[in-house]
């Protein structure tokens, strides 16, 4: 699990699995720790990614940022006196109804960031486009089967039976695994990736 709270412009602190593992990193490529981040929410969900604390103040601290200054409250007060008027007391009263005693504050939960997604989407989409080539390469390489110089079977000694046993050739069985595994790599690529080499 990963708490992510902004500390500075393309800085950002995470901490991790709520144990005071804090990792502050660089929102940047080569960063091994932001890399490490978007492989955990790329193969586990953005589920694992809780939003910054948004403190939301109270009516009180609200209150006292908006009120006039003491000195500007005195001269209010005195103008009132002398010209019969109530601007003091209408100054105050309009902080009161904009902030009213309901707004209690306290600390919730924010958004995750948009582009905590959009980054492990793009790391996802540059693994699977780096597995593709491979695969593609592997595919391309000439098969181990169309090599007259091997045998499609050997002999091996089975010690149970005390005799020699006939079997595949594990290099043409290594083989033929490698290349299932490329092609499984290749059907399973989403046509966008593929579609991205052109």
């Amino acid at each position: 699990m990963y708490k992510i709270y902004k500390t500075r412009e393309n800085l950002f602190g995470v901490i991790k699995d709520n144990i005071s593992h804090e990792i502050i990193f660089l929102v940047e490529e080569e960063n091994s720790d932001y890399q490490q981040f978007l492989q955990d929410v790329a193969e586990q969900g953005i589920g694992i990614v809780e939003g910054p604390n948004v403190v939301e103040p109270s009516y009180a601290k609200l209150r006292a940022a908006e009120y006039p200054s003491r000195e500007d409250q005195f001269d209010m007060q005195y103008h009132d006196q002398v010209d019969g008027t109530t601007t003091w007391k209408d100054a105050i009263q309009a902080v009161k109804d904009k902030y009213p005693k309901t707004i209690t504050g306290g600390t919730t939960i924010g958004a995750v960031p948009d582009w905590v997604q959009t980054a492990a989407d793009n790391w996802t989409f540059n693994k699977q486009l780096r597995e593709y080539v491979d695969a593609v390469e592997r595919l391309e390489l000439d098969t181990v089967v169309a090599s007259e110089d091997i045998p499609a079977t050997v002999e091996v000694y089975n010690s149970e039976t005390d005799s020699m046993d006939t079997v595949p050739n594990p290099v043409i069985v290594k083989d033929e695994e490698e290349r299932a595994a490329a092609q499984a790599v290749v059907d399973a690529t989403p046509q966008p990736v593929i579609d991205s080499l052109g």
